[in-house]
């Protein structure tokens, strides 16, 4: 442990840098009057812009105390926001047990600060009213600039909402609210504080609003919906919300001209929303409730990412999702001008009806991105085939194909990699946990038997550089770069194949092609002795072209091997003395050299 004069010292050369723009405190409990004086050291800081106090993300976080701040360094914290050099525009103090007291002396000290934008205090759950209101009077203050607040997992009460909100109604810059993880927002039978909250929200102009993992009740999710300028919204495992509620839901999304552009659901008047995103995600939906979702998303243009995954954690039948709920939200959704990038629909039971729908509707989308099916347990290996028809469509655009935890076997993996052969755009394919239990009550990993074996992943690194000749290399697969596999990234997977995806993480497609002819036919004595041929063979027309391909010097920026084309360079040389025959006699360009 470093000495207090050497923290000193270290403290005052940070402070007279002025390059570094953030300092983090993990998991470490300082003490009020040292530090305080570190933290009030930083005060006109020339180039700070963040500064976070966390017990998440330290390397030691979870074999000491979890961080508490004492009330001279929130002080001196506050101090530091309120100085008129300050450029601190990012504070962070996620689970640091700042209590009403506490809170209430930082906000003292930055009410009027106009330079914050981001403020995180989230895991502070033991916030009452008291503390809210405090935090009420810095939002209130007109030169209050917040951009974004992270207030999940506090525990907000009903009547810390009603605070809150009435406060954030009237904060013009606020575009981020994060409200997840379990509030106490009408945790008992009064459901109507939601309500007041959406409400008093749709008079702000927030654009993303994050509500994972609360008890929303469905009399409140149409006041919700009159929230018309957001943009992104998570409604991730809302257990309290019925298929009735999502019905409600939806159509008022539609009739109030939602333009989302983010739903996840995996878990005002005149002004239509612009949601981007939107995550329904480990929700009770029902037939019912994907029935009125496809009517909203065929008329929707602006949606760009839907999560939808895990959405069987129901437990009564009324709730669940049949392959036909399935397959008549996809077939509504075929004939919409949507331009999804992201789709998540993990951990659902399509079944094949839905499965051929889904197919169907993404292979008229040239802009999705990011396709996930992971854990579609329901689904056979001859089932999982049918989507190499969409892999060879001309609007095929994906850059990542998650397949994990799904029962593909060889030929599935075989007949993927005959659909990329000319494939330019996928660059991650997650085949993680590929396995079949024997036993599935037992943990033995002997009984867990591989669906993908060395038959398949042969075809894999053929896909990649094929060896049949330097053309078919040269024609190989150049963009595939990442296969995952077990529970590493790209572990436990043929060397050759290994080496190929590293050398396909280079953007020089050309380079790539050349290392792959280079590697694969010129590296050892035999082969350039059997394949140079193929220069000999060449017009000398083409040879100074062929010499410049042969010699291009190394990339700095190389990942993976990276192999010099000077030996053969050299032994392409010997084979034609003739050309660096500087004899003027010799017309060596005049037409084609005999062959040999």
């Amino acid at each position: 442990m470093p000495k207090r004069q050497q923290l000193q010292d270290f403290f005052s050369c940070i402070y007279r840098n002025s390059s570094i723009t953030s300092i983090s405190f993990y998991s470490i409990n300082i003490s009020d009057k040292f530090g305080g004086g570190l933290i009030e050291g930083l005060q006109g800081h020339p180039s700070l812009e963040r500064l976070e106090f966390s017990h998440e993300g330290g390397p030691v976080a979870s074999k000491v105390k979890q961080v508490k701040l004492g009330t001279i360094v929130c002080r001196a914290v506050g101090k530091v926001l309120n100085h008129p050099e300050s450029k601190l525009v990012n504070l962070r103090l996620p689970v640091c047990h700042l209590g009403d007291d506490r809170l209430g002396i930082l906000c003292d000290g930055f009410v009027g600060n106009s330079i914050l934008k981001k403020l995180c205090l989230r895991g502070n759950d033991k916030i009452t009213s008291v503390g809210w209101g405090a935090l009420s009077t810095v939002i209130r203050h007109p030169n209050c600039k917040l951009v974004d607040i992270d207030l999940s997992n506090t525990g907000i009460t009903d009547e810390g909402s009603n605070i809150l909100g009435s406060a954030l109604s009237g904060l013009s810059s606020l575009k981020v609210l994060d409200l997840g993880w379990r509030q106490l927002i009408s945790s008992t039978l009064n459901y109507r504080a939601w309500k007041t909250l959406f409400n008093q929200l749709s008079q702000a102009s927030i654009e993303n609003l994050n509500l994972e993992s609360n008890q929303i009740h469905d009399s409140s999710l149409p006041s919700l919906a009159n929230i018309g300028t957001l943009k992104s919204l998570g409604l991730k495992g809302m257990s309290s919300s019925t298929p009735a509620g999502w019905v409600t839901f939806f159509n008022s999304l539609q009739r109030n001209g939602a333009q989302l552009v983010k739903l996840n659901i995996s878990g005002n008047e005149g002004r239509g929303s612009q949601l981007v995103k939107l995550d329904i995600s480990q929700n009770s939906i029902g037939d019912v409730g994907l029935t009125s979702l496809g009517s909203l998303l065929s008329n929707m243009s602006t949606l760009r990412t839907l999560q939808m995954s895990n959405m069987l954690n129901v437990q009564y039948s009324d709730y669940s999702i049949s392959s036909q709920g399935w397959q008549t939200l996809f077939n509504l959704s075929q004939s919409s001008s949507m331009k999804l990038v992201k789709l998540h629909l993990d951990s659902n039971e399509i079944g094949y009806e839905g499965f051929q729908s889904l197919i169907r509707m993404v292979s008229n989308m040239s802009s999705l991105k990011c396709l996930s099916l992971g854990g579609n347990s329901s689904m056979t290996p001859r089932s999982w085939q049918a989507i190499t028809g969409y892999l060879r469509r001309p609007n095929f655009a994906l850059e990542e194909l998650r397949l994990n935890d799904n029962r593909l076997n060889d030929d599935t993996l075989i007949a993927f990699t005959s659909a990329l052969r000319h494939n330019k755009t996928l660059r991650r394919l997650d085949l993680e946990g590929c396995t079949l239990d024997e036993d599935d009550d037992s943990d033995d990993e002997e009984d867990v038997n591989e669906l993908i074996t060395e038959r398949g992943w042969e075809a894999m690194s053929t896909l990649l550089c094929s060896k049949t000749s330097i053309m078919d290399t040269y024609n190989s697969n150049h963009t595939l770069c990442s296969v995952t596999h077990y529970d590493v990234d790209d572990m436990n997977l043929p060397d050759d194949l290994l080496l190929y995806l590293e050398l396909n993480k280079n953007k020089d497609k050309v380079e790539v092609a050349r290392q792959k002819i280079l590697q694969t036919h010129f590296l050892s004595e035999y082969d350039t002795a059997s394949n140079i041929q193929e220069f000999l063979d060449m017009d000398l027309e083409m040879m100074p072209s062929a010499i410049a391909w042969i010699g291009r010097p190394n990339r700095a920026d190389w990942s993976g091997t990276h192999v010099s084309g000077l030996s053969l360079m050299y032994n392409l040389s010997r084979k034609l003395p003739d050309l660096f025959d500087l004899c003027p006699q010799k017309k060596l360009f005049a037409g084609k050299r005999k062959r040999s």
